[in-house]
């Protein structure tokens, strides 16, 4: 938990990160870390290979993301875009599964 946090934290430096289940967090990307969302997620990416790749497997973490963006057109509350950002996380967790096993 404590490496996949680390992950988070060191990606999105200016916002907020909240642990909201056992191994569920939710970052809310406020100021630059929302205008770099594109090149926060390449480098969440980076971060999240260096660590699944860490030599000890106390180190290493398996991480996944999903994003989405707060659209008052398609979001009727905050609550709808973070259920799209767990789906786009869930689909992701999946894909990674996916490509482990090939």
């Amino acid at each position: 938990i404590k490496n996949c946090c680390k992950v988070f934290c060191n990606t999105f430096k200016h916002s907020p990160v909240f642990r909201v289940g056992g191994d569920e967090f939710i970052v809310i990307l406020q100021d630059e870390d929302y205008r770099n969302r594109d090149d926060l997620a390449n480098q969440f990416r980076q971060s999240r290979a260096s660590s699944e790749a860490a030599g000890e497997s106390w180190e290493q973490a398996r991480v996944s993301m999903g994003i989405a963006v707060f659209d008052p057109t398609v979001d009727a509350s905050l609550n709808d875009a973070m259920r799209r950002a767990d789906k786009a996380m869930y689909e992701m967790k999946k894909k990674n599964h996916a490509e482990r096993k090939d």
